[in-house]
């Protein structure tokens, strides 16, 4: 929200948290989606003894995927992800003195209008 307001002046909370909402429930839905057609593709059928393949399927999707999965994520924060204490609290000063100089200016022209 910080950032936002810094960025393009404008502070739009309600946006942020709707859209946060939003993709909350888009991972959710692709949580319990996705898991059934990782599971068609590799050939399980519940309730009977699975073929080797399939077994290496499951082998792959609980261990490999999720740890190179987990590495992308890790890497692309590592990279891109340019946020820190002492970047966030010049923002926020940044943001300060903006209000600030917003309270002087519409002090200035209240007090002319008088």
């Amino acid at each position: 929200v910080d950032y936002g307001e810094w960025k393009t002046g404008i502070r739009a909370e309600g946006s942020v948290y709707t859209g946060y909402t939003f993709f909350r429930k888009i991972s959710a839905a692709l949580a319990g989606f996705l898991p059934g057609i990782m599971l068609t593709q590799i050939g399980y059928v519940p309730n009977i003894a699975q073929s080797d393949a399939t077994l290496q399927g499951l082998r792959q999707l609980i261990f490999i995927w999720p740890c190179a999965l987990a590495i992308i994520a890790a890497l692309t924060m590592g990279f891109f992800y340019t946020l820190n204490e002492k970047r966030f609290a010049l923002i926020i000063e940044e943001i300060n003195q903006r209000k600030n100089k917003e309270i002087e200016t519409e002090e200035k022209t209240a007090s002319v209008t008088l």
